[in-house]
């Protein structure tokens, strides 16, 4: 029983340190597009810098910008919100194979638009 308890704690030493890295976006700029709800798609530029160990990112389009607030980065998921005038908008991106994250973003009266955003070429 002894073993099997070590064996697992020397598995999640070498597991955790990879999980914690996968759960952060690559500093830079980030392109894309903003769809608001019932609206085209508009071109998008998301900045993504680091403080600390805190994730910052500034949404860019339609000649707003936007600092993004409660971002939460996980393994599969991006989560933030942002407030583009008097709404509050909440945003759940999930991570695809590309590297890339799409999803969407509900506003206050429940409507829904998209945002994709693309990581910066190396």
């Amino acid at each position: 029983m002894r073993s099997t308890h070590k064996g697992l704690i020397g598995v999640m030493t070498l597991v955790m340190p990879a999980t914690l890295m996968a759960q952060k976006l690559t500093p830079g700029t980030w392109t894309g597009t903003i769809s608001p709800p019932d609206q085209g798609a508009l071109d998008a530029t998301f900045v993504v810098r680091m403080a600390g160990d805190t994730t910052k990112l500034t949404l860019m389009a339609g000649g707003m910008e936007v600092e993004a607030s409660n971002v939460k980065v996980e393994s599969t998921r991006l989560l933030f919100s942002w407030a583009p005038g008097d709404a509050t908008v909440k945003c759940t991106l999930l991570l695809r194979d590309d590297k890339s994250y799409s999803g969407d973003c509900i506003d206050d009266q429940g409507g829904k638009g998209v945002i994709v955003m693309k990581p910066p070429k190396p």
